[in-house]
């Protein structure tokens, strides 16, 4: 009798710790899906949130925001940023194994996660340029209102949306709690292959799409387009890939050598603006910095 318990006991121990790693796991089933427009969603970092207060959502993961097949990770329950990036590193480059035009290195710096497309503000600042080459049109500037229908045409085409800038370092993640934050909804994650080019635009004649170079600083950008007589000579703009903005000299007295990552946005501000246009630069800064590659 002594014998029959203690070997009911020990198969009842050993079926326990076969269970237990499934009780720990996250469970992620993997789709492809058709890009469509994300809905609300949020990131939180705190600790106490559980399945019964979540539905099950589902993180886009895609190499480009113009890419109309996705690779889609659906979950039940609240996922760390660490599980989502390890799930997309796992299973992205079998979503492009037969993709031979897409890279499939992903470039960190312009990593970034998405709410929702567009950003709710891109219409409105194109209305904004609309209205202003109107007002220049009807002053008789006829360079600069050329050029704000030029930029007001760049950004409408410009992909932007709702981005959560939280670190999407995948060393930082694992090693900073406060990093690896607590994900709850349906978001887009973009892990792009690193791009060539760098987009300036601005107070100019006409946006430009530049090929990047290593040492090349926002004024050597500048150069391959021409600044309006009312664009600020003293400094540009500069909307780096993670999203930092930055001012960077730009004139002979102030000049000063800063780098440029590739797929950053260099931006040439105007220095005077109608006064219902005086917020029109951050507007456009702040749209920049929600940019996806």
């Amino acid at each position: 009798m002594t014998l029959l318990l203690s070997l009911s006991r020990c198969s009842l121990r050993s079926q326990l710790w076969r269970l237990l790693p499934l009780a720990l796991i996250t469970f992620c089933s993997v789709t492809y899906a058709q890009a469509a427009n994300t809905s609300t969603s949020a990131i939180s970092n705190s600790d106490t949130l559980t399945s019964t207060n979540v539905p099950p959502f589902a993180i886009k993961v895609t190499p480009s925001s113009q890419r109309k097949r996705q690779l889609q990770l659906s979950y039940s329950t609240p996922v760390r940023m660490k599980q989502v990036l390890s799930d997309s590193l796992t299973h992205l480059p079998a979503f492009l194994a037969n993709d031979v035009k897409t890279d499939s290195r992903i470039y960190w710096t312009g990593a970034a996660i998405f709410r929702a497309f567009p950003h709710p503000q891109q219409h409105a600042v194109v209305t904004q340029l609309n209205q202003l080459a109107t007002y220049w049109h009807n002053e008789q500037q006829q360079p600069q209102q050329q050029a704000a229908l030029n930029l007001s045409q760049q950004i409408e085409q410009l992909i932007t949306g709702e981005r959560i800038f939280t670190s999407l370092d995948y060393d930082n993640v694992r090693l900073n709690k406060q990093a690896n934050t607590l994900i709850t909804y349906n978001l887009t994650l973009i892990l792009p292959p690193r791009p060539e080019q760098i987009l300036v635009l601005g107070a100019l004649d006409k946006p430009v799409w530049a090929k990047w170079h290593t040492r090349f600083d926002a004024e050597a950008y500048l150069k391959q387009s021409k600044p309006l007589s009312n664009a600020n000579d003293n400094d540009a703009w500069v909307i780096q890939p993670d999203g930092t903005v930055e001012q960077h000299p730009i004139a002979y007295w102030n000049r000063d050598h800063h780098d440029i990552a590739p797929g950053a946005v260099v931006y040439l501000g105007f220095s005077s603006l109608p006064k219902s246009f005086e917020t029109l630069n951050e507007d456009i800064i702040n749209l920049l910095r929600n940019r996806a590659l």
